[in-house]
């Protein structure tokens, strides 16, 4: 097996169409057969793999050749029927979709719509309540005394006068 040609990892990958990795692998099987030759390198080993074992396990043996297949008219309708049938039930679906998808956007908008009702009913609650408060506010603010007058002392004798009698 002298007069072998040896092709380096990543020309065998090119010329028989697999991947670096794939002819790595195959390497690895073989390591310890006269396909593989290995040379030591500043980076590692470089390995070098034989023509004849490329051959052995990626040329694919002839494949005879298969009588052609005669479908009858019968068939070839029955298949275009269905086909046909299939592309109809396609069409329906995607209609249902965009209709499902319309309704989604409906109901989001209604949501938003009566969120905003809510949301509006609720200012109003709080804007009468705040009226409410302010109006308390003016009632207290009138029963209150001037703020120059002290009759809070005049006041409490009178109530002690009263309790005590004095």
């Amino acid at each position: 097996m002298t007069n072998q040609e040896y092709l380096t990892i990543k020309e065998a990958a090119q010329l028989y169409g697999r991947s670096e990795q794939t002819i790595r692998r195959l390497v690895k099987q073989h390591v310890l057969t006269n396909h593989i030759r290995s040379e030591d390198t500043p980076k590692g080993k470089a390995y070098q793999i034989s023509s004849i074992l490329l051959q052995q396990e990626y040329e694919a043996p002839a494949v005879p050749s298969l009588p052609a297949l005669v479908v009858p008219d019968s068939i070839q309708l029955e298949n275009q029927q269905l086909r046909e049938a299939v592309a109809e039930r396609d069409r329906t679906i995607q209609q249902l979709q965009n209709r499902l998808f319309e309704q989604g956007d409906m109901m989001n908008a209604m949501a938003n719509q009566l969120t905003n009702q809510l949301t509006s009913q609720k200012m109003n609650h709080i804007e009468e309540l705040l009226l409410q408060q302010n109006a308390q506010i003016g009632d207290l603010q009138k029963r209150l005394s001037a703020p120059g007058a002290d009759d809070s002392t005049t006041d409490r004798r009178s109530l002690w006068r009263r309790l005590f009698g004095r």
